[in-house]
């Protein structure tokens, strides 16, 4: 690929990657900035994702054309970028507890002051570092690439240690890691720099941009990663909340005093924020579990025997078992309580769920939903003392 299709296509990555990386951080900021760490992280990236921007060419040529700054050559912009790396060496040294922002901000504002003064004194000028003035001795694009690489190296190898300690953690370690790519890549980009001032090839000048976009869609994708798994999370609590609601309303017709609220309609209830329908099915299985150890008392532990024994004597999967006998005894519960049969206090009613959290108890309560229309739970029928034993209890009630 030719030097020019190969800038030009940098280009083309670059912008996307830049729009993409200032979307993710909008949508990040509302939940970012409720803890410290993580606002300090994003306001890292938000320096960084400026100094992505301003070397954007329509954004270089509308501050060229606006400040006299702007001029020779973006010493705004290679200011800006001073400022980037400010931000992004200040989070490392808040994540190691040494934070001392007078040790950060006053180099920042003497390194800044250094590359006017330099741009200004030296022939010649600063210029483009892609440009054939710029000498490879260049004070003013060494000290800049010092300056980034001071940022953006530390901050690598900090998300790279704490990426690699969250083993336990699969979504934080792959953010954390695509942002040390990313920071990687920044400092790829400043050693290409240099490399440049050195060498000077053409072809090396043209993946200027590719590298930047490069850096701004790692960038993105781990900031992306908290956002992508809520996305998921509610995808999954809403698609929870529709698929049980069927099960919860039967329930709760026959045991209405256990809802807290008002029942909210079917569509309603999953509309909300993240935080809304994560608390709504969180309600919704607590008063379902709640409705399943009352209606116990009205099955006798014989009953739920024979439904295991019925179960188990048909060639059913090992997950649909334990669903197939519970929802077996549960259909057996509601006819008693149609019926409005005599409860009988049940030593088992007090026995904790199998399971402790909230997905796996929404996913036992899902297969019990679809194990009530096998045709092994609509053919479970009571044992012949057991239906004697219940029209016994109807009648004295």
């Amino acid at each position: 690929m030719p030097p020019s299709s190969l800038y030009a296509l940098g280009e083309r990555v670059e912008l996307l990657g830049a729009l993409a990386l200032w979307l993710v951080i909008v949508l990040r900021w509302p939940t970012a900035r409720r803890s410290h760490q993580q606002k300090m992280l994003l306001i890292a990236v938000i320096g960084l994702a400026g100094s992505i921007t301003v070397y954007l060419d329509p954004v270089t040529a509308a501050l060229t054309s606006t400040f006299t700054f702007a001029k020779s050559c973006g010493l705004f912009m290679n200011a800006w970028g001073v400022l980037s790396s400010a931000l992004i060496l200040d989070f490392v040294l808040a994540a190691m507890s040494r934070r001392h922002p007078w040790l950060v901000y006053g180099p920042m504002v003497l390194t800044i002051g250094a590359l006017i003064v330099l741009n200004d004194t030296i022939a010649p000028h600063a210029g483009c570092v892609t440009t054939e003035a710029v000498p490879w001795y260049s004070p003013f694009w060494w000290l800049l690439v010092a300056a980034h690489l001071v940022g953006t190296i530390p901050c690598a190898v900090l998300c790279m240690r704490y990426g690699r300690q969250a083993r336990d953690d699969r979504p934080l370690r792959t953010g954390l890691l695509l942002l040390a790519a990313g920071f990687t890549s920044s400092s790829v980009f400043w050693a290409v720099v240099l490399a440049f001032l050195l060498a000077r090839p053409p072809w090396l000048g043209a993946l200027f941009p590719l590298n930047i976009g490069v850096t701004a869609w790692l960038m993105t994708a781990g900031v992306c990663m908290p956002l992508a798994l809520t996305i998921r999370r509610t995808a999954r609590n809403t698609s929870a909340l529709w698929r049980l609601h069927p099960l919860w309303r039967d329930l709760t017709e026959a045991v209405p005093h256990v809802t807290l609220e008002r029942p909210h309609t079917r569509v309603r209830a999953v509309l909300g924020g993240p935080q809304a329908i994560h608390l709504r099915l969180y309600r919704q299985v607590i008063e379902i579990r709640d409705v399943l150890l009352i209606l116990k008392d009205y099955v006798a532990p014989e009953v739920r025997e024979h439904a295991r024994r019925h179960v188990t004597s048909q060639d059913l999967p090992e997950e649909q078992i334990e669903p197939a006998i519970t929802a077996c005894w549960l259909r057996a519960a509601l006819l008693a309580k149609t019926a409005a049969a005599t409860p009988q206090p049940n030593p088992l009613a007090t026995e904790r769920p199998t399971h402790d959290d909230l997905r796996s108890e929404t996913d036992f309560l899902l297969a019990v939903l679809r194990a009530r229309t096998l045709p092994v739970v609509r053919s479970f029928e009571l044992p012949p003392d057991a239906r004697t034993h219940h029209a016994s209890a109807t009648t004295t009630k």
